[in-house]
C-alpha cells in the first residue's frame, strides 16, 4: 500500500522592490523649467558671474573704508563709463568710415571696376563662346526685370533692419536688468556666500571650501589673463592697422581687442571688416594684401605666443596644455567649446591636483614593502653556498 507523501510547498522569490519613480518625474521637471526659463537663468548667470569677478574690487574699497553700497556703485559706474569710452572711440569711427565709402563706392565703382567688368566679360564671352551680355550695363538691365523679386527683397531688408532695432532695444534693456541684478547680488555676495557653506555638510566642509577657494583663485587668474590677453591684442591690431593707413584703423582695432575673447570668430571678424575697409578706400595708401598678412601674423602670434603664455601662465598652464585644451573644446563644443576649453582646463587640472594628493596620503602609496631587506643580506641571499664536505676527498689513482 502506498503511503501518501505531501508535494512540499516552495514558496515563491520575492519580488525586486522598484526603483521609485518619482526621482525621474523631479528630473525631467528640473529639465523642462530649465529649458523653458532659459533665457531668465541667462541674466542671471550673467548677473552672478558679474558679480563673482567684480567681488575682489569691491572688497577692497570696503576694506579701506568705503561703504560698501558706494563701493558697489563706483566698481560698476568704473566698469560701464570705460566700456562706453572703448565703444565710443572704436564703434563711431568704423561707422563714419563706412558711411564716407557708401557714399563714394557707387563713383569708384562705375569708373575703375565697371571697365575691368566688362573686360573681363568680352574676354570670357570669347574664350567660351557663351551667349552673355558684353558689358556690365546690359547684366543690370537684364536684371532689371525681376523688380518683383528686388521689391520682395528690399521688403525683407526693411523688416530685417526693423528687428535689428527692436533687438538693440532689448539688448539695452538685458544689460540693465544684468547690472541691477549684478549691484544687488554684490550688495549681498558675503550672505550668499555664507549661505551656500552653511548647507555643505560639516564632516566634509573642509574639504569643499579648500577645492572651492582653489577653483575661485584660478578663474580669478583665468579673468585678468583674459583681459591682459585683451589689451595686447587691442594695442597690436590698433597700431598696425593704423600704420598700414586702414580708414578706422585704430578703431577696428580697438574692437579687434574687446572681442578677442571668443576665440577664431572674434578675429574673423575683425579680418573681414579690415579687408574691406581696405578694398573700398579710395585714397591708395592702403594694401588690402599688406592688412590681410599683418592680420594673420597677429592671430598666429596670439595662438601661439600670447595666449598660451600669458592666460595659461596666469593659471599655472603650460602652452602646450593650452593649445590642446582649445583644440579638444572646439572639436567637442564648437564655438562654446573654444569659449570654455581653458578655465574647464584650469579646473580640471585643481581636482586632480587635489586627486593626486589624497593618493599620496593613501595607505596604499605610503606602505612599506612587503619584506626589508639589507644590501648585505641581499648579496649573501643571491649568492649560491659552497657545498660542505663532509668526508676528506678520496684520491683518485
Amino acid at each position: 500500500m502506498e503511503t501518501y507523501r505531501p508535494v512540499p510547498i516552495h514558496p515563491k522569490p520575492a519580488e525586486a522592490p522598484r526603483a521609485p519613480l518619482w526621482p525621474w518625474v523631479l528630473v525631467a521637471a528640473a529639465l523642462g523649467l530649465t529649458w523653458w526659463f532659459r533665457d531668465l537663468l541667462m541674466l542671471l548667470g550673467t548677473a552672478f558671474g558679474l558679480a563673482w569677478a567684480l567681488s575682489p574690487a569691491v572688497d577692497w574699497l570696503a576694506d579701506r573704508r568705503v561703504p560698501r553700497m558706494l563701493a558697489i556703485a563706483a566698481v560698476l559706474l568704473g566698469v560701464g563709463v570705460a566700456a562706453t569710452v572703448l565703444l565710443w572711440i572704436a564703434i563711431p569711427d568704423i561707422v563714419e568710415n563706412f558711411t564716407h565709402l557708401a557714399g563714394t563706392v557707387p563713383q569708384r565703382v562705375q569708373n575703375d571696376w565697371m571697365p575691368r567688368i566688362n573686360r573681363g566679360l568680352l574676354w570670357l564671352r570669347r574664350r567660351s563662346h557663351l551667349r552673355i551680355p558684353l558689358t556690365a550695363d546690359a547684366w543690370i538691365t537684364s536684371l532689371a526685370s525681376r523688380l518683383g523679386s528686388v521689391a520682395q527683397g528690399s521688403l525683407s531688408v526693411v523688416t530685417s533692419a526693423a528687428g535689428v532695432s527692436l533687438s538693440i532695444v532689448e539688448f539695452a534693456v538685458e544689460v540693465l536688468i544684468v547690472l541691477a541684478l549684478a549691484f544687488y547680488a554684490l550688495s549681498g555676495w558675503r550672505g550668499i556666500v555664507d549661505g551656500v557653506t552653511g548647507l555643505v555638510p560639516t564632516r566634509s566642509r573642509g574639504d569643499v571650501l579648500r577645492v572651492a577657494g582653489g577653483v575661485d583663485r584660478v578663474l580669478g587668474r583665468f579673468v585678468r589673463g583674459q583681459f591682459m590677453v585683451m589689451l595686447i591684442l587691442g594695442t597690436l591690431f590698433a597700431a598696425g592697422l593704423g600704420a598700414l593707413k586702414v580708414p578706422a584703423g585704430v578703431g577696428l582695432g580697438i574692437f579687434a581687442g574687446l572681442i578677442a575673447f571668443v576665440p577664431y570668430l572674434g578675429f574673423f571678424i575683425a579680418l573681414g571688416l579690415a579687408t574691406l575697409l581696405a578694398a573700398l578706400d579710395t585714397t591708395g595708401q592702403c594694401s588690402v594684401a599688406a592688412v590681410v598678412v599683418f592680420m594673420f601674423v597677429v592671430h598666429l602670434l596670439d595662438i601661439l605666443v600670447v595666449t598660451p603664455r600669458v592666460l595659461g601662465g596666469s593659471i599655472g598652464l603650460s602652452p602646450i596644455v593650452v593649445i590642446i585644451a582649445l583644440l579638444a573644446g572646439a572639436k567637442a563644443l564648437g564655438l562654446l567649446g573654444l569659449l570654455i576649453a581653458v578655465p574647464a582646463a584650469a579646473v580640471i587640472k585643481v581636482l586632480l591636483d587635489e586627486l593626486v594628493d589624497w593618493y599620496k596620503s593613501t595607505h596604499f602609496y605610503s606602505a612599506p614593502p612587503l619584506h626589508t631587506i639589507d644590501n648585505d643580506d641581499a648579496i649573501g641571499s643571491t649568492a649560491i653556498p659552497a657545498p660542505r664536505l663532509t668526508q676528506p676527498p678520496t684520491e683518485m689513482p
